[in-house]
């Protein structure tokens, strides 16, 4: 069983559509990054996905999820991607891809 824990940006219009792009097991990778958005004022929300009675990582489970405005999906992939080169944060994570 699944349990998710949700938390989203000041700046987030609820009638906005949000698109998942990126996910990690590290929770200090992913606070560094909604900071970067809040800078650059951009919609967000986190979703923690965790097993409920299951203290090891399983597949995508025990990671947080980031989502973001439908419209700023690119600049927030861009601003992750130079997070990296940066190495403003490790790159734990992997870019979710859109179908």
């Amino acid at each position: 069983m699944t349990q998710s824990k949700a938390h989203s940006s000041p700046t987030t219009d609820e009638n906005v559509e949000m698109i998942e792009i990126y996910a990690t097991a590290n929770f200090a990778e992913m606070q560094i990054l909604t900071d970067i958005f809040d800078e650059e004022a951009i919609g967000y929300f986190t979703r923690e996905m965790e097993m409920s009675m299951m203290p090891v990582h399983v597949g995508g489970h025990d990671e947080v999820r980031l989502a973001v405005e439908g419209g700023r999906v690119d600049q927030a992939r861009g601003l992750i991607q130079q997070a990296i080169v940066d190495e403003a944060i490790p790159g734990d994570g992997h870019f979710i891809e859109q179908d």
